[in-house]
């Protein structure tokens, strides 16, 4: 049986993963002070229901955008899977072929195996038959998983409201977990890329501070 993390991990790689965490706080840091302008008689649980609310929309809606956004990739390679299959000349074919996947292939083997690559794809394309974009399985679980990182990921901001009795002082310790969520996440992003992670981690908090600076300066 697939834990709940490994769920995550099987249907999200890790750029996806990444991805969804920063949209998901940086969207949180707005919301707040969205709802905060929003607001005038502030109180914890106004805040809490709020910007829980936001998260869970925002959650569904990059859940049915992974869907989407699948979908039409897939789609995109069967367009292109579709013009090989009526392309009678091989080098035209081959020359497509090259186009769609050179880029990502041609740093990583050498000519002579990309050659031979390229014309197991022409084989494989050919014999494929016509295909069809339609919404598959893993879809969905990539579509439930990106939901529930950004309810995982934006959980932690709603702990103050709980826990804290003065709703302004809620909402800056809220802010705070934020940026430093957000800094956490830059220091992984750098070493997944194999840039500087601090760099990385200070880049993104700076995001995360100005987003609270523009709100507090424009009252929230």
């Amino acid at each position: 049986m697939i834990g709940f993390p490994d769920f995550i991990h099987w249907h999200l790689d890790p750029a996806g993963r990444l991805g969804e965490i920063l949209f998901g706080l940086i969207m949180a840091l707005g919301i707040i002070g969205a709802v905060r302008l929003g607001v005038e008689d502030l109180s914890n649980r106004s805040m809490f229901i709020a910007i829980l609310g936001c998260n869970l929309a925002w959650a569904v809606v990059d859940g049915v955008m992974f869907v989407l956004v699948e979908v039409f990739e897939r789609g995109r390679r069967f367009r292109v899977a579709h013009r090989i299959q009526t392309i009678s000349a091989d080098e035209k074919a081959l020359e497509l072929i090259r186009r769609e996947l050179g880029d990502q292939l041609e740093p990583l083997a050498s000519p002579e195996a990309l050659r031979v690559f390229y014309g197991d794809v022409l084989k494989t394309v050919r014999a494929a038959g016509p295909l069809e974009a339609t919404v598959r399985r893993g879809d969905i679980f990539g579509g439930v998983a990106s939901a529930l990182v950004i309810l995982l990921a934006t959980a932690p901001i709603l702990i103050p409201y709980l826990v804290i009795p003065k709703p302004g002082v809620a909402v800056r310790v809220s802010e705070l977990i934020a940026v430093v969520l957000l800094f956490l996440l830059g220091t992984w992003w750098g070493r997944v890329v194999g840039a500087n992670s601090l760099k990385v981690g200070f880049l993104l908090t700076l995001v995360g501070g100005l987003l609270v600076g523009v709100t507090i300066l424009l009252g929230g």
